[in-house]
């Protein structure tokens, strides 16, 4: 029998869906819906931004956005998008998913409240591809994944889990001088604080008592130099399979506001950690699915790890789509002919049966393919709100004489021949947009690495780049 192509997968998974029935991706980014596009076909996009790209978007889907008409760009979060479906974009989606007869799945990043009573009001209607609120949220604790870890048996970074009240300078003492102190829940390292003396302690401690209460406890930690890994598993069928992980990159100016802030990743980059760190990384990714698993998560999910001197600690579990999920996807559609990771993501939600059963073997293959390729996200990262003088459009670019040069119009990472070639993504704004601190500019994507290894995270050519492109934005305070 001839192997299976990639139509032949995606009308398996399309014929497990009734007839007239159609697909919506719910989003911070309208580019991440790309990496559902090739699996299924698309008929309505969710997402907050609105840049130059929107009018491409709004040429191939019903494109609901938050940002537009706005002509300001915020630091776009899941509360945005939770605020939004209460107003007038919430009753534009609502009055579109009830229209005619055949049920409309959406595919978000991860289950909203908003979405779930939309569920319960079409009578079933709408359907959600996504783990429950209630799932997603008890994963998200870090300190349950901290206690699971330990009693795995898997390294943690020393230190303890205490409430703010009891937080004070012996802390400090026993696991500084550098520390650490987590939040119970975050996101993009904005709820992991670096603390590196008595007075950065004792702020922090204040700020934090009062935006959570004495008596809510946090993870103190010693900070722990080294690579930061990403990890991708999928549940498919209550089993893990480990995906493809990447390194990520923090910390860096033109990117991040703060030392821990998200910054990028770099595929490539992972084959640098040593082959028992690797290993050990992916034996701890599959116990944590197996965990999850038993409480009927399904799809994807993400391990964040520091490899300090070549040992790996588990830092958070990820229960949802990732931020490097799109850019991951793509990758493994250039370097593999096998369904994505995203596909058995999808394949799991739908069911589609023996048809697909028949090829599980191919999970196994998913973190076989050597990935290379690079994602870096552009921020304001000024204290001030700033205008964009002169906008970016989104294609591909290559750098000369220390300038971008537009070389043709392009919208996914495999419009990039080379590796001296970016694709400027992720809605850039327009000439005379509002950007607020921490605001995303744009998205640089490319298929080669930026990683240099060591604390310095990525290559001079990788910061060169960065301020290369923010220059060409011509910004001014607002």
């Amino acid at each position: 029998m001839p192997p299976l192509g990639k139509d032949d997968f995606t009308s398996i998974l399309t014929s497990a869906v009734p007839d007239g029935a159609t697909f919506g991706f719910q989003g911070l980014r309208a580019v991440d819906s790309v990496m559902m596009e090739n699996i299924v076909p698309l008929d309505f996009l969710i997402a907050c931004d609105y840049g130059l790209d929107g009018p491409e978007w709004d040429r191939r889907l019903r494109y609901f956005s938050v940002e537009r008409g706005q002509n300001r760009r915020i630091v776009w979060t899941h509360s945005a998008l939770v605020e939004a479906y209460e107003g007038d974009l919430g009753a534009q989606i609502h009055q579109y998913i009830s229209q005619g007869d055949a049920p409309r799945y959406v595919i978000p990043y991860r289950s909203t409240e908003f979405l779930g009573r939309l569920a319960e009001e079409t009578e079933g209607k709408l359907r959600i591809l996504a783990n429950p609120v209630e799932i997603k949220t008890r994963f998200d604790d870090k300190i349950t994944f901290r206690r699971r870890a330990v009693e795995a048996g898997f390294g943690v970074p020393p230190g303890d889990i205490v409430a703010l009240g009891d937080l004070g300078l012996k802390h400090l003492e026993e696991f500084g001088p550098v520390m650490i102190i987590s939040e119970r829940i975050g996101s993009s390292g904005n709820q992991t604080h670096f603390i590196d003396s008595a007075e950065s302690l004792a702020n922090k401690r204040d700020e934090l008592i009062e935006k959570l209460g004495p008596d809510a406890p946090v993870i103190v930690s010693t900070f722990l130099s080294g690579p930061a890994v990403g990890t991708l598993g999928v549940i498919y069928d209550g089993k893990p399979w480990m995906s493809q992980p990447s390194v990520m990159c923090t910390g860096i100016p033109g990117c991040s506001m703060h030392r821990f802030d998200y910054a990028g990743s770099d595929y490539a980059a992972y084959r640098l950690v040593s082959e028992e760190s690797r290993h050990k990384i992916k034996e701890f990714t599959l116990k944590i699915g197996e965990w999850i698993a038993c409480a009927d998560y399904q799809g994807v999910y993400g391990v964040d790890f520091i490899v300090h001197e070549d040992e790996p600690y588990a830092l958070e579990l990820n229960p949802r789509i990732l931020g490097t999920t799109q850019l991951m996807t793509e990758l493994e559609e250039i370097y593999s002919s096998s369904p994505t990771t995203t596909y058995w993501h999808l394949a799991e939600f739908l069911r589609p049966g023996a048809a697909l059963d028949a090829h599980m073997d191919l999970l196994a293959e998913l973190d076989a393919p050597e990935l290379s390729g690079f994602q870096l996200l552009i921020r304001n990262t000024s204290a001030s709100r700033v205008k964009i003088g002169q906008s970016l459009a989104p294609g591909i670019y290559t750098v000369n004489n220390a300038k971008p040069e537009f070389l043709r119009q392009g919208y996914r990472l495999n419009d990039v021949q080379d590796e001296d070639e970016v694709l400027v993504t992720c809605s850039p704004p327009a000439k005379g947009t509002i950007v607020e601190p921490r605001g995303t500019f744009f998205r640089l994507e490319g298929v080669s690495s930026i990683y240099e290894g060591g604390e310095k995270q990525i290559s001079p050519h990788a910061r060169e780049m960065i301020d290369i492109f923010t220059r060409r934005l011509a910004l001014s305070p607002a």
